[in-house]
């Protein structure tokens, strides 16, 4: 194979079909000479078989003995790519598939634009093409996450772009070789997520720009859309985000990071362990150990778990023999969890009503929250109604909705409390165990703190570079 001035690292595990459609995709490219590279993670499936009965040599694939995640994989091409001196490298998620002049259109990008260390392209999602899933996106430091205001809307002009951003998605990103070479390549101890968020982000550290390219398209085959059966997503997200943030974060910020991760950890931990979901409470245990060991990689025993058949159990038995129920939302901006609980309770007892009260909303029928619940529930969840006034007593169970039921200060038993994780009180026992949330972190405070500020001290340090 004639070496071409761009290298396109494809990283697979037992993708067989998606891998297949990838590659297909990525050579029909126009206008643009490049090579194709695919790192296998030790499949099983027999995908690199089909891959070379489908492509031959036109393809080149590298196995790995093991599999090392899409950071190592990655991490492998990037590393091959950069040796065989490629000026122009483009990682592509297995499961994404690029428009014909994708690849060209990034590639066009960077060569008009020395200045720019990373540029990626609008990440649509398969199964709803015209939405968007991914594009320029910026991390936010005040709460710790990161997002974008276009993610999850439709395509429109405003998003066809080019914008600065924080990071582009390794799903389809291309970065020139010099820059790889200057700012280091993939964080391998990631071993999945936030890998390429922190690979962009560095890159911005070092003084490049960061692009996202609006009118180039990929499409994503997300797993992380499709129903969840495990804890492996919540697992290396969780940890994988403590390890960028206390890389990145600025002294003063260490404190409040802190109270940001023990919050978090306790607040699940507490409110699984009463519901008896040890699947989610071993898995938060070891996301919160696992950051302050600064154990990496591929994750050990227990800490991805197979989500409970039956983990809607305690909500199961106060509403199984309803026939009607009031739901009494206690605010605005929770219409998205009334949908998913109006349709959980829909499920566990398919004869039931299911009334929402309204009487909490301002008085205008066409504000906008109402209106939206309105029609999602109306359209997809037949049992449901709206009032106004109701009168409690001809109601089977009064359930009031909250964000979380430790802020619930008084006992308004039989009336249940319901709250957008799943955690109610509904007897003496549940209001005792909530009530105690607050001195229970104390207590869990009291024994991590100092750990987690360790860790945090320690990652930073080990980033001495970008220590400010």
């Amino acid at each position: 194979m004639s070496k071409s001035e761009i290298a396109v690292i494809i990283c697979n595990y037992n993708g067989g079909s998606d891998t297949i459609k990838c590659i297909d995709a990525v050579k029909k490219s126009r206008d643009v000479e490049l090579d194709v590279f695919v790192i296998d993670n030790a499949s099983t499936d027999k995908s690199v078989d089909r891959i070379k009965d489908q492509f031959g040599t036109q393809v080149t694939i590298i196995q790995n003995p093991e599999n090392l995640g899409g950071s190592g994989g990655f991490g492998k091409g990037l590393r091959m790519a950069l040796k065989e001196g490629y000026s122009y490298i483009m990682m592509v998620d297995n499961d994404a598939y690029v428009e014909q002049d994708t690849i060209k259109k990034l590639y066009e990008y960077l060569l008009k634009n020395p200045d720019v260390g990373m540029v990626g392209a609008k990440i649509m999602m398969a199964d709803d093409p015209e939405r968007i899933m991914d594009y320029a996106k910026t991390i936010d430091f005040e709460t710790f996450i990161e997002g974008s205001e276009w993610c999850g809307q439709l395509d429109s002009m405003s998003a066809s772009m080019p914008r600065e951003c924080d990071f582009a998605a390794a799903t389809a990103a291309m970065l020139p070789g010099t820059v790889l070479e200057k700012c280091g390549s993939m964080d391998e101890a990631y071993f999945i997520y936030y890998d390429d968020i922190e690979l962009g982000y560095r890159i911005k550290q070092y003084g490049y720009k960061v692009i996202s390219l609006g009118s180039a398209k990929a499409w994503h085959k997300s797993g992380m859309s499709r129903k969840t059966t495990n804890t492996f997503a919540r697992y290396y997200l969780t940890r994988n985000r403590y390890h960028f943030f206390a890389k990145y974060i600025s002294g003063e910020d260490i404190e409040r990071l802190t109270e940001h991760i023990l919050l978090r950890a306790f607040s699940y931990m507490y409110g699984s362990h009463y519901k008896g979901r040890m699947d989610i409470f071993n898995t938060e245990k070891y996301i919160l150990e696992d950051f302050i060991y600064e154990r990496r990689g591929k994750a050990g025993n227990q800490r991805v778990n197979e989500i409970y058949k039956n983990e809607n159990d305690l909500i199961k038995q106060e509403l199984e023999d309803c026939r009607h129920v009031l739901m009494l939302p206690e605010q605005a901006g929770m219409e998205r969890q009334i949908v998913k609980w109006c349709r959980k309770i829909a499920e566990i007892n398919p004869k039931v009503r299911i009334a929402i009260n309204t009487a909490f909303y301002p008085e205008k029928e066409e504000i906008i929250s109402l209106k939206q619940l309105k029609e999602i529930i109306q359209k997809n969840i037949q049992c449901v109604e709206f009032h106004k006034e109701t009168d409690k007593k001809n109601y089977d169970k009064v359930i009031h909705f909250c964000r979380h039921v430790k802020e619930v200060k008084n006992n308004i038993l039989p009336e249940i409390c319901l709250d957008i994780y799943g955690n109610m009180i509904a007897t003496e026992q549940d209001y005792i165990y909530f009530r105690n949330y607050e001195k229970s972190y104390e207590f869990f405070k009291a024994i991590y703190y100092d750990s987690v500020i360790e860790a945090i001290s320690r990652i930073r340090k080990e980033n001495g570079m970008f220590l400010n």
